[in-house]
């Protein structure tokens, strides 16, 4: 019996040494910003500031209005805080926000979020770090110029046939539309028609694959998907010893099989299509001879990013902004008069040079992704020490920096009357008054969203032709106004819009 009690004693010793490191560990890192003289919130052992986020009561889009919250209410341009045990720096003054991200974008080209390195078909724009990111980035860019964007502009209008189906059978049936799954059907389609050459039809099969792979991928279900993705954004270091997938492997492989595969068909039977995949293609077979080609691997990395980043940001955007025009008729009574005068103008055709023309759809766009950025926060790591401006403060190499985006678009110091819906903030009178650093729905700077024309060219086309045939009222069964779900990265409400669609 003896020898069992001494095996127990020591293991509570073990046990009691390894939680004393552990402790002694966290204290010490969480003196890392006194160390480097930058203000910082005070955290707690030990989940440092981010309890709401291991708690999974709260997302990390709304936990960082608190903080941002906490750092302007001390008189702060930036500061410091710690996810878990890892420091983050927010910046919170326009200025700071305007070096980073473009005065000085060299110190800050990486994004620093984790790919799997050692898995090339994850290495897609939004991700890779410097070097190969400036070659992709070269490459990519003439992809999304206005004159691809209006070859790809009928794909995109044949694609509301469905939606404005769909609209049409709900005012038969008396029926109110859920508006983030409508949406998200048309975005769907819009990119499965553009990226992959292939039809998706989400309206008559609302369980298509891709409908279903997309949920997919933005869904963590469980309490270890949650913990991966917390050591991927905080610890990438471990987490690509630990090799974790930064995608779903079920997607990987579905997104590669079928584009494989749409890809041996067109060149087999000689097939070209005005769209996104044809363009990579085309890429391909450009450089496939030169010092740095563009891979089957990158085209596929990069099509899954078109699809991910495409359908969800964009539907966000329509189905805030029909929101927002429900409650407020005037406004959309002005939007229809804008859309119905250009057409006349036009003998009824709408085209991408007339989708451009109508500046307060433009106004009501930008408001709407004020108020609901699709992406609400942007992220940079330092690629080598850099001191702040007019201070002594020295950022090492490898600091994360945070910019929350939704709080910057809700401040009271920026845009007054926050919350308040309004278009004419946007107006050719009233935007010079804007601070344009503090606007940021598709970030700034050489790392700005290269993908921004064509989101907003289906934004808009979705737009134009719901408005122009039907008025749209917030159903009477919501509650007003929608309330933001605490516990999602992305911007969503805790209960379906519902909207009701009547013939104008």
């Amino acid at each position: 019996m003896y020898w069992i009690c001494e095996f127990v004693m020591n293991v509570i010793l073990v046990l009691f040494i390894c939680s004393l490191s552990i402790y002694a560990y966290f204290l010490y890192s969480y003196k890392y910003w006194a160390r480097r003289k930058i203000p910082y919130l005070e955290p707690r052992f030990p989940y440092g500031n981010r309890r709401e986020l291991l708690c999974y009561t709260k997302g990390f889009c709304l936990e960082l209005m608190d903080l941002y919250t906490q750092i302007k209410n001390r008189g702060w341009k930036f500061g410091g805080f710690y996810g878990v045990v890892w420091p983050i720096f927010m910046v919170t003054d326009p200025q700071y926000i305007k070096d980073i991200l473009k005065k000085d974008f060299q110190y800050f080209i990486d994004r620093g979020f984790y790919y799997q390195k050692y898995q090339p078909i994850t290495h897609h724009l939004f991700n890779v770090d410097e070097v190969l990111w400036k070659n992709l980035r070269t490459k990519l860019t003439p992809t999304f110029t206005s004159g691809k964007m209006k070859m790809m502009f009928p794909l995109i209008d044949q694609t509301t046939e469905g939606l404005l189906g769909a609209i049409e059978k709900s005012i038969d049936k008396k029926q109110d539309i859920d508006s983030k799954e409508c949406m998200s059907m048309f975005t769907i389609d819009v990119i499965v028609s553009c990226a992959f050459g292939l039809n998706s039809d989400c309206f008559n099969d609302p369980n298509h694959k891709f409908r279903h792979i997309g949920k997919e991928i933005l869904t963590r279900r469980n309490i270890l998907e949650l913990l991966a993705l917390i050591i991927s954004n905080f610890a990438p270091d471990l987490a690509l010893k630990m090799r974790l997938p930064s995608t779903k492997p079920e997607a990987l492989k579905f997104f590669k099989d079928i584009i494989s595969q749409t890809i041996q068909y067109r060149k087999e039977n000689n097939v070209k299509r005005d769209d996104f995949l044809q363009l990579v293609m085309n890429l391909m077979e450009e450089t496939q001879d030169t010092d740095f080609p563009f891979t089957l691997d990158q085209l596929v990395a990069n099509v899954i990013l078109f699809f991910v980043a495409g359908f969800d940001t964009s539907s966000s955007a329509l189905n805030f902004s029909l929101y927002e025009l429900a409650r407020n008729q005037d406004i959309q009574d002005k939007l229809r008069n804008e859309i119905q005068d250009t057409l006349k103008k036009s003998d009824g055709k709408l085209t991408y040079d007339t989708l451009n023309q109508m500046s307060y759809l433009q106004q009501v766009i930008d408001e709407s992704l004020r108020l609901y950025p699709s992406v609400p926060i942007l992220q940079r790591k330092s690629v080598k020490e850099y001191t702040l401006r007019d201070t002594d403060k020295v950022l090492e190499k490898g600091t994360l920096i945070t910019i929350p985006i939704i709080s910057l678009h809700r401040d009271h110091e920026y845009f007054p009357n926050p919350l308040q819906y309004d278009p004419d903030r946007f107006s050719p009178e009233n935007k010079h008054t804007l601070n344009q650093d503090c606007y940021l729905p598709f970030g700034d700077g050489p790392r700005n969203c290269i993908g921004s024309r064509f989101g907003l060219m289906q934004v808009k086309t979705g737009l134009v032709r719901i408005l122009s045939k039907y008025k749209v009222n917030v159903s009477p069964s919501m509650k007003i106004p929608v309330q933001l779900d605490e516990r999602v990265f992305l911007i969503q409400t805790t209960e379906p819009i519902f909207l009701r669609f009547e013939r104008v």
